[in-house]
């Protein structure tokens, strides 16, 4: 990459996609920063017709920042840009017609189609450490069209994005331990062996599944409360075989688990019938088993002892005490406060909580 009288010089390849001509470069990260410095206050304050991109939300960048200087390893796709087409030249290699050198003015005007907040991130990790600028970054370059144009590759660069599923992030975020740890669930407790959806985020009614790898991960975390991506393996392992233990025992002691492990009560079977089987259920027995065990520490004892209540719980869908605290009539209400109350009866029912308001006589 050279820079002289106020040119930018950088070697690039040329694409073309339909009736889109585009260049490819890797530009050191410090240069990244200079060239497309975004600034924060300045798109909210346009009417949205004018604007090229979303408002960037400030909570992403710090998380961006955070990665950065935390993996090694770290790897961003390719930001997309937009710089004016009369200011951008391209010299073709005598090897071939698509390699060249791309020659751009340095005070070019530029828009960030996408990877705002990549770039926000990474001057906040720089500010940090400061060798960062020295790493590359792949930049994709489009002749800019104007507003409308830079609006419609916006639309389009979005248009065929797909965010994974939650239970595939768990899947396949090998740095998380209780993403670890809940991988390791689902192949060591006879429960969900074989029986967890690791791609979906909800089952439908008649699923062959009994839970979702998202719901395994949620009421997992409830159990174990958080555990730092920095913590050792000895540490992530003992958190594993306390969550393999907890998972095994509520098996024995929560209708029909038992005789869904064993095979004689399919899944779909247990949903029609037992809360039990909803992921509500499985996040609040969850929260249970932190309490129990919190309770034993403080107190002595066994938390096993504290869960065998849950075997005189009533886990019918015809029970009359979900009435207003996660069921409305026949429908099952999955929300944040409905699983919080869910989990307030249970601690009620093994004597680790009060009585909650609203518990039919």
């Amino acid at each position: 990459m050279n820079s002289h009288a106020n040119m930018l010089s950088v070697p690039a390849t040329r694409g073309r996609m339909g009736s889109s001509e585009y260049f490819t470069a890797n530009f050191p990260m410090g240069m990244v920063v200079k060239l497309f410095a975004y600034d924060p206050e300045k798109m909210p304050a346009l009417p949205p017709e004018q604007r090229t991109q979303r408002a960037l939300k400030k909570n992403r960048v710090p998380e961006i920042a955070e990665y950065v200087l935390d993996h090694e390893d770290y790897l961003f796709s390719s930001i997309t840009v937009s710089v004016d087409a009369e200011r951008l030249a391209f010299d073709e290699s005598e090897l071939d017609p698509n390699l060249g050198m791309l020659r751009l003015p340095m005070e070019a005007e530029w828009i960030v189609n996408d990877g705002q907040h990549r770039v926000a991130g990474i001057a906040e990790a720089m500010a940090h450490d400061a060798t960062l600028k020295y790493d590359n970054l792949s930049v994709v370059i489009l002749p800019d069209g104007g507003l409308e144009r830079s609006q419609q590759v916006f639309s389009d660069l979005n248009r065929t994005v797909q965010k994974t599923s939650k239970s595939l992030d768990i899947l396949f975020d090998h740095r998380s331990p209780i993403n670890r740890i809940t991988t390791a669930c689902v192949g060591r407790v006879p429960l969900f062996t074989k029986r967890i959806d690791k791609e979906r985020v909800s089952l439908s009614i008649r699923s062959k599944d009994f839970a979702t790898l998202s719901g395994v991960q949620a009421a997992t975390s409830q159990l174990l409360g958080h555990i730092p991506e920095q913590a050792d393996d000895d540490a992530v392992q003992e958190q594993e075989d306390l969550a393999v233990e907890f998972w095994t025992f509520v098996t024995d002691v929560v209708e029909p688990w038992a005789e869904i492990a064993a095979g004689d009560v399919r899944p779909a079977d247990a949903r029609a019938e037992y809360l039990s089987s909803y992921a509500l259920a499985l996040w609040a027995v969850g929260s249970v088993g932190r309490s129990a065990i919190d309770d034993a520490e403080r107190n002595g004892g066994d938390w096993r002892s504290r869960l065998g209540a849950l075997t005189s719980v009533d886990w019918l869908k015809t029970n009359d005490e979900w009435q207003g605290i996660c069921m409305i009539g026949k429908d099952v209400v999955t929300r944040v406060p409905t699983r919080k109350a869910t989990a307030d009866l249970l601690r009620w029912k093994t004597g680790l909580g009060p009585r909650p308001a609203g518990v039919l006589d």
